[in-house]
Parts: C-alpha cells; structure tokens; sequence
C-alpha cells in the first residue's frame, strides 16, 4: 500500500510541477516603451553654373549663330519633406549694352541631356520639360520637374555642351564707338515649389 500511495504522491506532484510551469508562462510580465522622433524640415535649394563667354563676335553681312556652355551641372536640394514636386524655370533679360537692346528670341537654351540622383533614395526621378531649343529671352521657360510625391532628396542636371545659342543679325546689333560694344544679358533661375 505504500508502494502504491507512493507513486501516487509522485504522480501528483509531477502533474502540479507540471501545470507550475504551464501556469508561469501564462503570468509573464510584458513591458512596452514608447519612442519618439521630431523630423524637421530640410534644405530646399537650386545650384547653378557658371556661363561660359560668347567672346568676340564680328558682324557679318547675314545673322549668324554662336553657341556657349555651362561650365558645370545644376543641382536641386528637397529636402522639405512635404514631397509636393517643384520644378526650375529660367528666364534671361535682353541683351544690351546700357544704350541699345538686341531683340527679343535672341537666346535660346537646349534641354537638359541628364538627370541623375545624388546618393541612395526612392521615389520618381525629375524630368525634363523641354523637348527642344526654347526661346528664353522671351518668358519663362520650366526645364526640369518633379511631379508630386518625386524630386525628394538631392539631383544633378545638365544640359549638353553649347546648350546656350545667341543670333546675331547685323541689322540690329549696334556698335556706338564704331569699334565693339559689350552687350549683357542676366539669366534667371527660379526653384519653384510646385510641380
């Protein structure tokens, strides 16, 4: 009888050591923290480059074209965040020497011949706008956009070697020394945060 009370006694206790460590798993003590991050605003920015010099131009007796470059690439920053696109606009003033003015469409751009991200990022990549030699001294000209929910982070552009195109027409062009006149015009670039 013993024998039998026992195992019995053991086989209670085994079942009761048992259902301790069932039971314990079922009691565990779980905890939970709560993280923040305040992200703010970034950099929102358009680089541009140096324009190379037409040089000297000697009047023909036909207009004539001449063609310069841009020294290096554009560089547009979004780093606002609120991924709302934009887009880069150019304009230029008319050519004048401080007396006379040369007309208006002689400036023309090429477009853009490449678009590249800088660095690691997601979303779509900006595109050209143009899809020709566009008159810039005339209005405003978009050259590159970044539709809504694209154009975050950091982009270079550039446009082909003799992007920039002046005629020359000897009927219009003045010289009033009878020797040279330098004629300037100032070329405007506008980030705009809109596509």
């Amino acid at each position: 009888m013993l024998k039998k009370f026992s195992k019995k006694l053991f086989g209670v206790g085994l079942v009761s050591v048992m259902s301790l460590s069932f039971a314990t798993g079922a009691f565990a003590d779980t905890k939970s923290n709560e993280v923040d991050v305040t992200i703010k605003s970034g950099e929102f920015s358009l680089a541009t480059s140096d324009i190379e010099s037409f040089g000297e131009i000697e009047l023909k007796s036909t207009p004539q074209t001449y063609k310069t470059s841009f020294n290096d690439k554009f560089t547009v920053k979004d780093l606002r965040g609120t991924q709302a696109g934009w887009r880069v606009d150019v304009s230029a003033s008319q050519f004048t020497d401080g007396t006379n003015t040369l007309p208006k469409g002689t400036l023309s751009l090429e477009p853009v011949s490449s678009i590249k991200r800088v660095g690691t990022g997601q979303g779509a990549l900006p595109v050209k706008t143009m899809d020709s030699n566009k008159v810039i001294d005339d209005g405003t000209v978009a050259v590159v956009k970044a539709d809504a929910g694209g154009g975050m982070g950091v982009f270079d552009f550039e446009f082909p070697k003799n992007a920039l195109s002046i005629v020359v027409d000897p009927t219009t062009a003045k010289v009033l020394n009878g020797s040279k006149a330098t004629y300037q015009s100032t070329l405007k670039w506008d980030l705009v945060q809109a596509p």
